[in-house]
């Protein structure tokens, strides 16, 4: 079924395409009963029949909390032969997270960290509601009114009572934890698996795990989950803290035993991040540091003798630029610019500047 913006689906108006996938596309619909823009989910039944299209709808229509998306109601809209699934939910302008990135791909650390509690608080309320939500991804969480973050799509959600391990009825690959992979079984570690590597790409590059994937290939890929490999420790950014580093190999240990045992646990270790200064990335891709009223910069030029590593601050109230001795030097060797690179970052981070 091909959808297009003016079409009229029983009391929806289609006006723009906000997104979608495999399984179905999101329409920003003009709902004519009750004269409002809302947000609809567009499923046919060429994957699915309307009855198993509804159970995502009947779930969410269950959900009432801060973080994670309430679906208003649905309806079955018969087009041209196709069963059409339309589940209604609030339209959120902000979009999705993936909005939020810089130029180098990736979002600031204290941005990256607040978002990841706020999915941790919507995934801790879906598991006492006995629900593993299964497909936690960044253009699954959404931006609310007040740019908290919301999880959305329960398409591939299921409710497992006592919250015991169960069959995942579909799988998103890039996410998808080792013994998903090997046993087709979810659990509450499954989408602690999937909020750590979310976390990652935020932080590292929506783009760096996607493009191992496509290095490596499908079979190498899930091998290298297997050994613990995924995420990378090479593709962390140099400013990534270190304790930040080990919330998020601890989520995506191949071990499910030794994760985070709740959302709860991950959310409190998040909680207790030191929140000082961080790295962003400009419009041009070069990289700044701000750390309170100040900015930090670096160059790195090539001379005879080697290379001269130079940081700079700047005062954003008088506009004062200094050279910061401690994170300049003259070096021979390209890997000891990128150690006092790394050292410099890590000290606007950790508020040691």
């Amino acid at each position: 079924m091909i959808f297009v913006a003016g079409m009229e689906l029983y009391k929806y108006t289609l006006k723009h395409r906000i997104g979608g996938g495999n399984f179905g596309e999101v329409w920003l619909a003009h709902d004519e009963a009750v004269n409002a823009d809302i947000a609809v989910k567009l499923l046919g039944d060429h994957l699915a029949s309307a009855t198993a299209n509804l159970k995502e709808a009947q779930m969410g229509n269950c959900l009432t909390h801060a973080n994670v998306v309430k679906i208003h109601y649905a309806d079955v809209v018969h087009v041209a032969g196709t069963n059409i699934v339309v589940i209604a939910m609030d339209y959120q302008a902000n979009g999705s997270i993936v909005k939020l990135v810089n130029s180098g791909n990736f979002i600031v650390a204290p941005r990256a960290i607040s978002l990841t509690i706020d999915v941790l608080r919507g995934l801790e309320y879906l598991h006492e509601q006995s629900i593993f939500h299964n497909d936690i991804k960044p253009s699954n969480i959404l931006l609310g009114t007040k740019n908290e973050a919301l999880l959305t799509d329960y398409g591939i959600s299921c409710s497992s009572p006592g919250l015991l391990p169960t069959a995942a009825p579909n799988a998103y690959v890039l996410h998808r934890a080792p013994e998903t992979t090997a046993s087709n079984s979810i659990s509450v570690t499954t989408d602690i698996y999937q909020v750590g590597l979310t976390l990652f790409r935020l932080l590292n590059g929506l783009g760096t795990i996607d493009n191992l994937l496509s290095k490596v290939g499908f079979t190498e890929f899930e091998k290298l989950k297997t050994q613990g490999k995924v995420p990378p420790i090479g593709d962390f950014l140099p400013f990534v803290e270190p304790t930040l580093m080990q919330i998020i190999r601890t989520a995506t240990d191949q071990d499910p035993t030794r994760r985070f045992q709740s959302a709860l646990e991950m959310r409190r270790a998040m909680e207790k991040i030191p929140k000082f200064g961080h790295w962003d990335m400009d419009s041009t891709g070069a990289l700044f540091g701000t750390l309170g009223r100040n900015r930090y910069t670096y160059s790195i030029t090539k001379s005879k003798a080697g290379y001269v590593f130079t940081a700079q601050r700047e005062n954003l109230d008088t506009g004062r630029q200094t050279k910061i001795s401690k994170f300049t030097a003259r070096l021979a060797l390209e890997s000891e610019c990128n150690k006092l690179k790394k050292q410099l970052m890590l000290a606007v981070v950790k508020g040691e500047l």
